[in-house]
């Protein structure tokens, strides 16, 4: 959990509070807020390459060594053949574990730890046109069960254009667990797939269920926010809380200038979970140039170890004709 006694403050003036309203934060405030904002990418990036034959391989999630019953980094990805699993003794160099766990249509993979079991949350499409979650469990890593639906999309604003439900995020707050999901799609006509209109949220007591979602979705396309004006993307909170505030990441779906479809990965800001405000004044990782990274900014999840938070995610390096690879980037945290 990150935490600095005068955090609060800090990020309060960053959200845009006038300096009148509060003194002004001290120098290790001001380096934890300067820490999220600037984060360094891995010289090896991309770390890991799609599967033989594939184009394809993101939305990973991962798992640090001391979550692991054998010691090592775990991580979850999606090719478009299904979800795969990958390890890794230092979280740089990863191989693949085969075969992969499930097939053709399941996607956008999250897991979670909680008391003693591991639950794998993933989108998995029943036909073209729709998806709902599903979870499954392990005690080990190795095995796990027959999964089972968690969310469905029922709702009309997640029917809008697909009925998609996917990009699942859990995580425990106090006596309930929060499922932020994306949902809908908008359509990327420069590249010729969707990508995730809404981000909404559904609770529970219980993993097992019933989930309560919330009527209307919290993030959604902006035309006022110039890094989410065509789709919300997904969206995966920071570990614990911030004084009380909570510290959430989201790859906005937009069109530059150009008209160009783009996606980037936001620093979000919340008192409640609920409401959510930019934190940093442009996108920690962005399209540049033309490198592996030239097209779109996808998915990730982050792992702390020490002050070092880590920021795995997905990128592409075109549009109709993209790869899609996993990299690594990196902030130290006061």
């Amino acid at each position: 959990m990150l935490r600095s006694s005068g955090i609060l403050l800090a990020l309060s003036l960053a959200w845009g509070c006038s300096s009148a309203a509060a003194p002004a934060p001290t120098a290790s405030d001001a380096a934890l807020v300067a820490a999220l904002c600037t984060w360094q990418e891995h010289p090896a990036n991309p770390l890991i390459q799609p599967p033989d034959g594939e184009f394809l391989i993101g939305d990973p999630t991962v798992l640090r060594p001391d979550e692991a019953p054998d010691g090592r980094w775990h991580m979850f990805a999606n090719s478009l053949l299904g979800i795969h699993q990958l390890v890794s003794d230092d979280g740089v160099a990863w191989q693949y574990l085969e075969p992969g766990l499930f097939g053709l249509g399941y996607v956008r993979p999250f897991v979670l730890v909680d008391q003693g079991s591991f639950h794998l949350f993933f989108e998995h499409f029943d036909s073209v046109t729709r998806s709902h979650i599903e979870q499954a469990t392990s005690l080990d890593l190795a095995t796990w069960s027959t999964p089972t639906t968690v969310l469905e999309a029922d709702l009309p604003w997640e029917q809008e254009a697909l009925a998609t439900v996917g990009n699942p995020f859990v995580a425990r707050q106090g006596d309930t667990y929060w499922l932020y999901y994306s949902a809908s799609t908008v359509h990327l006509d420069d590249a010729g797939f969707n990508e995730p209109r809404y981000v909404g949220l559904a609770r529970a007591s219980a993993l097992a269920g019933p989930w309560h979602k919330e009527s209307q979705p919290l993030l959604r396309p902006d035309a006022k926010e110039p890094f989410r004006n065509h789709g919300a993307g997904s969206f995966k909170l920071l570990d614990g809380d911030w004084a009380g505030r909570h510290i959430g990441l989201e790859n906005g779906i937009y069109l530059d200038a150009q008209g160009q479809s783009r996606s980037a990965i936001l620093v979000l800001e919340s008192p409640d979970g609920l409401a959510w405000n930019s934190l940093c004044p442009k996108p920690i990782i962005a399209p540049h140039g033309e490198s592996w990274e030239k097209a779109l900014i996808y998915a990730f999840d982050t792992a702390r170890v020490g002050k070092t938070l880590r920021l795995y995610f997905n990128a592409r390096d075109g549009w109709k004709d993209g790869v899609e690879r996993i990299g690594l980037a990196q902030t130290q945290v006061p």
